[in-house]
């Protein structure tokens, strides 16, 4: 799956997981997720859950961190990275 594919269905899940009126224009790869939309502990819960749901993937232990879920671009590269790797 290419990269842009994976970041429209990442708005995606911020848009119907966690109820963002956000657009793809709005986010940039560079924007921290959690600084633009203020996203508090249960609600990086959610995004990751509703990543995990979106994708079929399951994220793992050592992959929950703030690196990971930095920005668009940091989040994609992980889904990627995780799609090459299921089954």
């Amino acid at each position: 799956m290419k990269a842009e594919e994976i970041k429209k269905r990442i708005i995606r899940v911020l848009q119907r997981d966690l109820g963002l009126k956000v657009s793809a224009d709005e986010i940039r790869d560079a924007c921290r997720l959690s600084d633009l939309f203020g996203m508090d502990s249960v609600a990086v819960v959610e995004f990751i859950i509703g990543i995990e749901k979106e994708f079929s993937v399951r994220v793992p232990v050592d992959r929950l961190t703030r690196e990971t879920f930095h920005n668009l671009k940091t989040t994609a590269d992980c889904i990627k990275e995780l799609l090459r790797q299921a089954p």
